[in-house]
């Protein structure tokens, strides 16, 4: 344990509330096996969150970059901009501190450090926050798109025809962006997809989710893949500090629910809500009759900056206390509360983890890239969810919600979740698969460390 120690791996996490967290997990679980762990991050976006990892080594990246960049430039270009920004700091840092790092992991989206290991010639792996149907399905997105195969985008949300060798997912299916054109999508996921050169992929994901996919994976990139997920679930994992503020006291709303009688509804750090459709989610919600606790991100409400804009009637039902709105939520102890009964989400990776691993069944509202990806999971192969689909409608807002709280197919969603939620926590327990894979990921970066 004491050799193990003197292995040092430098990790690099994306700035990314959807990111953080799931590499600062894995990073712990590779501390708690006795390497010395130094965290490269970015100065866009930045927390110090170095006080709940006082073992670990920071550094930041002064990449000069801001949220008003993010809005200039449109995430999709500003993701391609933090990169090329990046790459020549990384190696300047490591050419000056070549005593912190023999290894180097890097999360998928800031693809920056590979070229600089390569130049450097420091052994590497990528880390994918993402499920392994996800990675797989921005390589059949470009491979359609080279053979022209890919609908025109605005016959693209209604093309239910299924993407030939790539069960259960449709067109429609497919990571497209809100985000920016198809043609630098394109080149974002080519850098995102370009494995090859490193000799392992980990995924936060588990065998007993993704099997068939996680084999798909190893076969396409010829490299090992090590699904080493939920890793918020793993005994090591040390809990980071969203980069939100979060609102603990509906925590104390809850109690004073009934068991499964919530619906919690969260659209993530980055997804947009329309004006008009946050007011039919509002109407919806007060119709359902049942108790709503609504995150409402600051800014996520397109051309609204206060909740002015809502109906007085659903302004009424939170101050009656059937409804509760927060700027940001502590989401895990959300979902795992007794009263929550149903999560209306976007369906990004992180907040799938988080559902199945609490036992608490779906309404998908997926907006854009993996976020489709993810839905068909959750509705046609662990069929604990279903999406909402098309222009919203408070009638169909509170036929949703009634579907999954109070009607028999939500009770045979939850029965089903549970299940999923008893396999999830096996896997990260000793000789489960997500365990096993970590142990078989901690000696491989140790003798690719020793082989240098």
């Amino acid at each position: 344990m004491e050799d193990n120690r003197q292995r040092r791996v430098l990790m690099v996490p994306a700035p990314f509330q959807g990111h953080l967290p799931s590499m600062m997990n894995l990073a712990s679980c590779l501390s708690s096996q006795g390497f010395s762990i130094t965290i490269v991050r970015t100065k866009f976006n930045f927390k110090d969150i170095s006080a709940n990892f006082p073992n670990f080594k920071f550094f930041t990246i002064d990449d000069g970059l801001s949220e008003s960049d993010v809005k200039s430039l449109g995430l999709l270009e500003f993701v391609l901009e933090l990169n090329s920004v990046c790459e020549p700091l990384l190696k300047e840092f490591l050419t000056n501190h070549y005593d912190v790092v023999d290894f180097i992991i890097y999360d998928e989206f800031v693809y920056f450090p590979r070229r600089v290991a390569e130049d450097l010639n420091l052994p590497k792996m990528v880390f994918s926050p993402s499920s392994a149907a996800t990675s797989i399905s921005r390589c059949v997105l470009i491979e359609n798109q080279a053979n022209g195969l890919l609908p025109p985008q605005e016959a693209r949300a209604e093309l239910e025809e299924m993407v030939p060798a790539f069960h259960p997912f449709r067109f429609k299916d497919l990571p497209f962006t809100a985000y920016g054109s198809m043609e630098r999508l394109v080149i974002l996921y080519e850098n995102v997809s370009n494995r090859s050169p490193s000799s392992g992929i980990i995924h936060n994901s588990s065998n007993c989710l993704e099997n068939s996919f996680i084999l798909t994976a190893q076969e396409k990139w010829g490299i090992p893949v090590y699904p080493v997920g939920p890793l918020h679930m793993t005994n090591s994992a040390t809990s980071c500090p969203s980069l939100f503020e979060e609102e603990r006291n509906c925590l104390e709303w809850l109690e004073k629910q009934e068991t499964n009688s919530v619906i919690y509804i969260s659209m993530g750090s980055l997804a947009m809500t329309q004006d008009i459709e946050a007011v039919e989610m509002a109407m919806g919600f007060v119709q359902s009759n049942q108790p709503f606790l609504w995150v409402i991100r600051p800014g996520s409400i397109t051309g609204q900056e206060s909740l002015d804009f809502l109906p007085e009637q659903f302004m009424q039902t939170v101050t009656d206390g059937r409804g509760f709105v927060v700027k940001w939520a502590p989401q895990k102890e959300v979902l795992r509360h007794r009263a929550v009964g149903g999560f209306w989400n976007h369906c990004g990776w992180n907040s799938c983890l988080e559902s199945i691993s609490s036992g608490v069944p779906m309404i998908c509202r997926p907006y854009s890239g993996d976020q489709r990806v993810n839905t068909r999971l959750m509705s046609h192969v662990w069929q604990t969810a279903f999406e909402i689909e098309g222009e919203l409608e408070r009638g169909a807002v509170e036929m949703a919600v009634r579907r999954l709280i109070v009607d028999q197919e939500g009770e045979e969603m939850r029965v089903r979740a549970t299940i999923l939620k008893e396999e999830v926590e096996a896997s990260v327990t000793t000789e489960g698969s997500s365990h096993n894979s970590l142990n078989d990921l901690v000696q491989a970066i140790m003798m690719q460390i020793d082989q240098q």
